[in-house]
């Protein structure tokens, strides 16, 4: 049996506190510092970049904290509802958002996510569920959080012989999901970048 009912669920109520979280838990995340190396641009967009997964996990996925406290956040969607339609974002993410990550450089994202999502749907076309963020508030790593996220919902996915696809573009990053029983499945440079993408899958086990 899962363990769902030790995990806090958010609702809208949580979603400025959770935009919050996941900018100080990425503040120094590859991806970002890349594109906005200087730091005062990148405090800008964070909350603007973050505002998308947490409007669109609440949606059409799963938003998980281990308390109210918000001391790390993990947000889940199957791949039936992620690849979103135009309309779909605008239903879901406030137009202030839309115009803030516009404003503040987000373009500058655009082709290299569009090659990570390629990557994504060559490397896993079949049905599964996709860890899309997983994010620890840095006052809080190292005390288990990560894992209180995680493995509840890969029981419930062994559960339902789903397997888990995720992508992770900090190396420090790779053990952690490989002891989660994650996988590299591909290792490959985002095109036009000196970014490396790890696409990781973790397969569905038998319950015991």
């Amino acid at each position: 049996m899962t363990d769902l009912a030790n995990l806090f669920r958010l609702t809208e109520k949580q979603v400025k506190p959770a935009v919050e979280m996941l900018a100080r838990a990425f503040h120094d995340y590859p991806f970002l510092t890349y594109h906005f190396p200087d730091e005062t641009e990148r405090m800008k967009i964070l909350p603007y970049f973050f505002s998308f997964p947490i409007h669109l996990g609440l949606r059409l996925g799963e938003v998980y904290a281990p308390s109210p406290e918000l001391e790390g956040i993990a947000v889940w969607i199957s791949s039936t509802k992620y690849h979103f339609s135009l309309s779909t974002i605008l239903r879901s993410v406030p137009l202030r958002d839309l115009f803030g990550l516009g404003r503040y450089g987000g373009y500058k994202m655009m082709r290299a996510g569009d090659e990570i999502d390629s990557i994504h749907k060559r490397l896993a076309p079949f049905e599964h569920y996709f860890l899309w963020v997983l994010g620890v508030d840095p006052s809080h790593r190292g005390k288990g959080y990560a894992s209180k996220l995680v493995k509840p919902i890969l029981a419930r996915l062994d559960e339902q012989r789903l397997p888990c696809y995720l992508e992770t573009h900090d190396a420090a990053n790779v053990p952690m999901y490989e002891h989660f029983g994650f996988k590299v499945i591909d290792k490959s440079l985002v095109i036009g970048t000196t970014l490396v993408n790890w696409a990781m899958l973790r397969e569905a086990r038998v319950p015991a």
